[in-house]
C-alpha cells in the first residue's frame, strides 16, 4: 500500500518535470515564431514580450529574403542574408564531406593498424577537442591574411573541417573497436584488399555512426559564429550567423527580421535533424562506448 501512495506523487512529480522540460524547450521557439509575424512597434521597448500575435504579417520573411525592399537600419543585412543562406550551404556541406572522408580514414588507420606514434595520435586528437576556437583565431587570421584568402570560403573550410575531422575521428574509432576485425579478415580471405574490406564490409556496418557524425559536423559548420565573423568581411563569403548578428543594431534591433532570419536559418538542420534523429541517437550511443 505504501509503495503505491509514493509511485503515484512521483508519477504526477514525473509528469511535472517532463511539461516544465517541454516548455522550457519549446516556449522559445514559440516566441520568435511570435516576433517573426508581428510589426516592430508591437515588440520594441517591451519588458515582457507578447505572447500573443498582433496585427499578423508574413512581411518579415519577404524581406531578409530579398523579395520585398527594406529601408533603414536592417537594410545592409537583409540584402546579405539569402546570400548568406547559400555561403552557409557550401561552407557546411564541403566542410562535412571533407571531415567525413579524413576523419573515417584516420580512425580505421587508429582501430586497426599498428604503426609509431598511434598512441600519440590518438591523445593528440583527442586533445585538440579541448582547445577553445579563440585559442586559434589570431594565428590562423595572420597566416590566412599572409596568404590572401581572407573573405573567402577557404578559411571557414580549413577551421570547420579541422574542428569536425577531430570529432569524426573519436567516434568512428570507437565504431570500427566494436565490429569484429574477423568479419574484415574473411572478406580478405575472399579476395578483397584492405580497401576493399573497409568500403563493403566496415562502412555498411558502421553507417548509423557514419550518419551521425556527418549530421553532427554539419550542425557544427552551419552554427559556427567565430570564424565567420573574423574571417569574413563582405557579402562574398560571410555565413548565416554573422548576417543574423547585424539585425543588432547599435540603437534599435529590428526584431521582426531577426525573428524571420532565424526561422530561416533554424529550418535546415532542424529537419536535417528530424528525420535522422534516429541515426544520431544510435550513433553516438555506440561510438560512445569503447567495445
Amino acid at each position: 500500500m505504501k509503495s503505491t501512495e509514493l509511485s503515484i506523487p512521483f508519477k504526477i512529480l514525473h509528469r511535472l518535470v517532463i511539461l516544465f522540460v517541454i516548455v522550457a524547450i519549446l516556449l522559445p521557439f514559440y516566441w520568435i515564431g511570435i516576433m517573426s509575424v508581428t510589426p516592430q512597434r508591437h515588440i520594441a521597448g517591451q519588458a515582457i514580450p507578447s505572447m500573443i500575435p498582433r496585427d499578423v504579417s508574413f512581411i518579415g520573411f519577404a524581406q531578409v529574403l530579398g523579395i520585398t525592399e527594406v529601408t533603414g537600419q536592417g537594410a545592409r543585412a537583409a540584402l546579405m542574408f539569402r546570400r548568406s543562406l547559400w555561403n552557409s550551404i557550401v561552407v557546411a556541406s564541403v566542410s562535412t564531406f571533407l571531415a567525413l572522408i579524413l576523419g573515417t580514414l584516420g580512425a580505421y588507420a587508429l582501430s586497426r593498424l599498428k604503426f609509431p606514434g598511434k598512441k600519440a595520435s590518438y591523445v593528440a586528437i583527442l586533445g585538440s577537442r579541448l582547445l577553445a576556437q579563440i585559442t586559434l583565431a589570431v594565428p590562423m587570421f595572420t597566416i590566412f591574411r599572409q596568404f590572401g584568402i581572407l573573405d573567402t570560403y577557404l578559411p571557414l573550410i580549413i577551421m570547420n573541417t579541422s574542428f569536425c575531422m577531430a570529432w569524426v575521428t573519436l567516434i568512428m574509432n570507437n565504431y570500427f573497436d566494436m565490429i569484429d576485425s574477423d568479419m574484415e579478415s574473411a572478406a580478405r580471405v575472399d579476395g578483397c584488399t584492405r580497401f576493399g574490406a573497409f568500403w563493403r564490409v566496415l562502412l555498411p556496418m558502421a553507417r548509423p555512426g557514419i550518419i551521425s557524425v556527418m549530421l553532427i559536423s554539419f550542425l557544427f559548420a552551419w552554427g559556427e559564429f567565430l570564424y565567420a565573423l573574423l574571417f569574413t568581411s563582405s557579402m562574398a563569403a560571410r555565413t548565416m550567423p554573422v548576417v543574423l548578428s547585424m539585425f543588432l543594431g547599435q540603437f534599435a534591433i529590428e526584431y521582426r527580421m531577426l525573428a524571420s532570419g532565424i526561422i530561416l536559418g533554424v529550418l535546415p538542420p532542424v529537419i536535417l535533424a528530424l528525420l535522422f534523429q534516429r541515426f544520431i541517437v544510435s550513433g553516438l550511443t555506440q561510438g560512445g562506448l569503447k567495445g
